[in-house]
Formats: C-alpha cells, sequence, structure tokens
C-alpha cells in the first residue's frame, strides 16, 4: 500500500522497523571495527548505534499507544509515554557521551602518565565510516519523510531523525579526523598521533552534546507542566473564546499544555444560564475537532465555574 494511503502510525512503524534494523547493523560493524582498529572513536559509534536500536524497539511500542483512549490505570491516556521517552532516550545519549570522555580522558592520561598505548589500524575505519554514513543519511531521509507524511506532529519521529544525523556526523567526523592522523606522522605533532583518537572523541563531544541536553530541557519543561508555546496557546486560547462567543458562554480561560504531538486543553467557562450537559459535550467536541486542524491532536476539558481563580488571583495582585 502507498505511504500517502497509510495510516501515521503505520507509517510511523515502518521507518521505526527500518532504523531498528539498521542500528543493530550499525552498532555490530561499529563494535566489530573498534575492536580491529583499537579505537575509541569507533566504540563510542558503536554504542550510539546500539542505543538507537534499543531506542526504535521502545519507540515503536510507545508511538503505537499514544492517542489511545483514557482508561481507569491511565485516566489521561498514553500521550505522556512520548514525552517519558524522548526525556530518557536523551539521558541515555548524554550518558554514553560522558562515557566515551571517560574512555578518552583515561587513555590520554595513561599516555601521558608513561603507560603503554595501542597502535591504531587504520584499515577498517575507512571502509566503516564509508558504509555507516551512507546508511545514516538514508535513515536521516526516511525519518524526515515519514515526519513530514504523518503530518510533522510526531516527536519520537523528529528525535529519530535528529539522533540519524548525529550518528551520521559522528561517523563523518571520527572517520575523517582518524584517517587524517598517520598525515602528522612528519610534523611536530607525530609523538601525540598514538591519542589522536582520543582527542577527536573529545572534540565530537563537546560538538553534539548540546541536543540531546537541548531534547531533555525541552522535555522536561512538558513533563513539569509548563504551558505550551505561546503561538500554541494563543490559537487555542482564541479558538476557545470564539466557540464559547457563538454558544452564549462566558468565556474565563484555557490552559494548554503539549507533551509530544498531544495537546491538553483545559477550558474555564460561565455558561450565566441553564445548560444540559449535552451543550457542553457539543462544545467540547467541537473545540476538539478545530483544535485538530488548528495545533494538532487534542485532549479538551470543560470546566465550569463562576469565578475563575487564575483571574482573580491576578486582579488580587493588581489592586496591592
Amino acid at each position: 500500500m502507498p505511504a500517502k494511503s497509510s495510516s501515521p502510525n503505520d507509517v510511523e512503524r515502518r521507518a521505526l522497523g527500518i532504523s531498528k534494523w539498521s542500528n543493530l547493523f550499525m552498532a555490530a560493524a561499529g563494535i566489530l571495527t573498534a575492536w580491529l582498529s583499537r579505537s575509541d572513536a569507533m566504540l563510542v559509534d558503536g554504542l550510539y548505534s546500539a542505543v538507537n536500536f534499543v531506542s526504535a524497539i521502545a519507540a515503536a511500542r510507545i508511538g503505537a499507544r499514544v492517542g489511545l483512549p483514557p482508561t481507569r490505570s491511565r485516566p489521561w491516556g498514553q500521550d505522556f509515554d512520548e514525552v517519558l521517552y524522548v526525556t530518557f532516550r536523551s539521558l541515555i545519549l548524554i550518558g554514553v557521551l560522558v562515557f566515551a570522555a571517560i574512555i578518552s580522558c583515561t587513555k590520554i592520561w595513561t599516555f601521558f602518565s608513561g603507560g603503554s598505548v595501542p597502535e591504531l589500524v587504520f584499515g577498517p575505519i575507512a571502509i566503516y565510516a564509508v558504509v555507516i554514513v551512507a546508511i545514516c543519511l538514508g535513515l536521516a531521509y526516511n525519518f524526515h519523510r515519514a515526519y513530514r507524511l504523518t503530518g510533522r506532529r510526531s516527536e519520537i519521529l523528529r528525535t529519530e531523525a535528529r539522533a540519524a544525523l548525529i550518528d551520521g556526523a559522528l561517523s563523518v567526523g571520527s572517520g575523517a579526523a582518524l584517517l587524517s592522523l598517520p598525515f602528522l606522522e612528519e610534523t611536530p605533532l607525530a609523538p601525540y598521533v598514538p591519542i589522536g583518537d582520543a582527542v577527536i572523541v573529545l572534540v565530537l563531544i563537546l560538538a553534539i552534546v548540546w541536543q540531546p541536553l537541548s531534547t531533555f530541557r525541552k522535555t522536561l519543561a512538558d513533563l513539569a507542566g509548563v504551558s505550551a508555546p505561546s503561538g500554541t496557546h494563543t490559537k487555542a486560547t482564541r479558538t476557545a473564546r470564539d466557540l464559547a462567543s457563538e454558544y452564549g458562554f462566558h468565556f474565563h480561560r484555557a490552559a494548554v499544555l503539549q507533551a509530544g504531538r498531544m495537546h491538553f486543553v483545559a477550558v474555564y467557562l460561565d455558561p450565566e444560564r441553564a445548560v444540559l450537559a449535552h451543550e457542553i459535550d457539543a462544545y467540547r467536541d467541537k473545540l476538539s475537532a478545530r483544535l485538530e486542524d488548528r495545533i494538532g491532536p487534542t485532549r479538551v476539558e470543560v470546566i465550569l465555574t463562576a469565578n475563575d481563580l487564575l483571574e482573580k488571583k491576578a486582579a488580587n495582585n493588581r489592586t496591592r
């Protein structure tokens, strides 16, 4: 079946399935190349791919649960699983980079303290770098394509696309730098060639660690219940207010949160007249449909109140 006629979950599942087996191959290739070449940089590359392999398995299961209706055990649905996945994935990647930094610093310390450092074997590195870069570019394209086909709403696909690019950049940078080390043999830097790969690893870590740190900070804000971005909040508030006017309700405010691709909107209303429950349900369902078109998948809750506590507190603060 063509990708365009498939559901978003099917598109996401296929992309993650391709990623899973590709990363398993790259992890095995990286660890084998590290053993043959005695390079810490290749070991880091292989471990990074191993993390991506495990992540693809978890991501496929989580992606299938996002958007499912609430249950007794999960009264707000399972949408926050996507944010939890991205958060812990970022932490694991940071942990891998810290582990790599420790290994590299240990090798540098051993070298300068007079210890023995194994000599690099460059042949396997060249073959590995070419193959892995081609695979990573293919994965990044596949994830970005799937991200577009699913409406640019899947935080999982966007995270995996970035991870594939980072993995490719890691392979390009480490491979090119390692293969350039033999050219330093006739320079004043020749004595330091044995620790060249350790230095390269540290440089690469400094260059890419900001990406998982940035992702971790963003998802941590989502888990902490920080309000959705101002643009999203403005669209949701305006839509809820306009619809409330159509129903003759007094609109207090809207609280908007975002968890991955899902939005949670709580609307505070005062009907200012006697209403039946089905009127409130109709307002909620119509608002959900409008927000689906304007900001993406949304869960809406309507709270009826005569006095909005947040507005009341703000008014009290202004009078002080």
